[in-house]
Parts: structure tokens; sequence; C-alpha cells
């Protein structure tokens, strides 16, 4: 028999873009495993009540992969959805200077920690599929994947990585599960407001006159929210049966497509 209430794995979750996306979906009537490597996702878990739970875990992992998984099926009895979430911002240096490892490191949480959690949840989608809805997996990349930014090198880089892995998983994994993206613009989260120290320091200008000069660059002159972003992420998993190897901008129209 198919579980009545649909479960959606979140990694990097305890905060931010991907702590709204998990708060949305508990609203919309999900289950919810929260990931995150940060311990304090445990508590991020807590406050969304009896449907969610959390795990403490490292994407750029298998094994840690693939315990996220297993206890998405120990707290809801299987997974239908997966939001692959978790990334690091990188070095603030231009491209060229930037030391190997730490490159490295962040395409192993940016990229390869995509990879290991499809991986990881893989069969499960596939039972999700056979009890007759195709699986969902929507990866979170990003603006800077499409308009890279001097600084933000290795970042913009290894996002980019993620929507070309994003298309290929939409053709590898079909009929039976959706892939798709969601590229957030500048949204005010921790890594986008240390971006925004750093702009500042580099420009010699404040934070509040650096972030209020990008926000007058928005067309819809704000910031995003993780609530926005969390909207587009929702549509994807809740509907759009036809959509799949697409990606969803949310950017409030600094980069149109």
């Amino acid at each position: 028999m198919k579980r009545r209430t649909r479960t959606a794995v979140v990694t990097g979750a305890a905060r931010g873009i991907g702590h709204a996306i998990a708060r949305r979906l508990v609203r919309e009537g999900w289950n919810v495993l929260l990931s995150d490597i940060d311990p304090a996702v445990v508590e991020a878990a807590r406050v969304l009540g009896d449907s969610a739970a959390a795990v403490i875990a490292d994407v750029s992992k298998p094994r840690d992969a693939a315990r996220t998984a297993e206890a998405a099926v120990a707290a809801f009895g299987g997974v239908d959805a997966l939001v692959a979430n978790a990334a690091v911002g990188g070095p603030d240096t231009p491209l060229l200077d930037t030391d190997d490892d730490a490159i490295r490191r962040v395409f192993e949480i940016n990229f390869f920690g995509v990879l290991h959690s499809v991986q990881a949840v893989r069969p499960l989608l596939a039972e999700s599929a056979e009890g007759g809805s195709a699986g969902r997996i929507v990866v979170v990349g990003s603006l800077f994947a499409q308009q890279p930014t001097p600084g933000a090198g290795a970042y913009s880089a290894s996002k980019a990585a993620v929507h070309s892995l994003m298309r290929t998983l939409s053709l590898e994994l079909a009929p039976h599960c959706t892939v798709n993206a969601v590229a957030p613009g500048y949204v005010m989260t921790d890594m986008h407001r240390e971006e925004l120290d750093a702009r500042a320091r580099r420009a010699g200008r404040s934070f509040e006159d650096e972030r209020d000069r990008l926000a007058a660059e928005v067309p819809l002159r704000r910031h995003g929210t993780g609530a926005d972003v969390a909207d587009a992420v929702h549509h994807l998993l809740s509907g759009g049966d036809y959509i799949t190897g697409q990606t969803l901008n949310v950017n409030g129209g600094v980069f149109t497509s």
C-alpha cells in the first residue's frame, strides 16, 4: 500500500534556504527529513513538529548520504523527493589564485554532495514511482552558474557543474523521476551576507550601502528570501508532472531566460 503522506529529504536544512524549504513542505503536509553537517539541524527539525526528523551528515561522504536515506526510511517509511540544497560558498579569491585543495572542497560539497545524495535515494524514488507517483529531485543551483562574478569562481564553476548534472540525470532517471533545478539569485542568507561583506570591503563601501546598491540592480528592487525559493521548489515537487531537465530562475529578473 502506498504511503499516504509524501516524504522529502532536504540537505543543508539547518538554516537559510534549506530550512525555508523544509518549513514550507511541512506546512503543505509533507514529511521531511532534514540533513546537515551542522548539529543545529536537530533543533531545526524539532521546531517543525512531528512531520520532521533530522540527521547530522556530510553530503561529501557517500556513507553519510546513505545514512540520510536510511534515516528517512526509519522515520517515515520511504522517500518520494530529494531537494539537494547543501552547499558552501568557497574562498573569496580570483579563481586563478585559489588553492587547488580549496576548489576541490567546494566541488566535493556542491557537486559530489548532489551526486551522492541522488545515488543514495535513487532506489527509494524508484519504489515511490512503482506506487504510482513519479519521484522528484530538485537541485538548488545558482544565478552564478549562469552569470559568474569575480571572486566566486570556484562556487560559480561548481554550480555550473550542478546544472549540467541535473540535465544529465533528467535523461538517465526518466521516465520514473523528474529532475529539475532552481537557481536563486541574491537571496538574503548567511552565505549571501558573507558575499556582500566581501564585495563591500573590496569596494570600500559599508555592508548596508552594498546591500542597497545590489538590491537596486534587481528589477523587482529587493533581495530574495528563502520563502521565495521554497515557493519554486514546492511547485516542482507537488506539480510539474511534465517538467524535467529545466532550471527555474528565482532571481527577481536579474538574469532572464
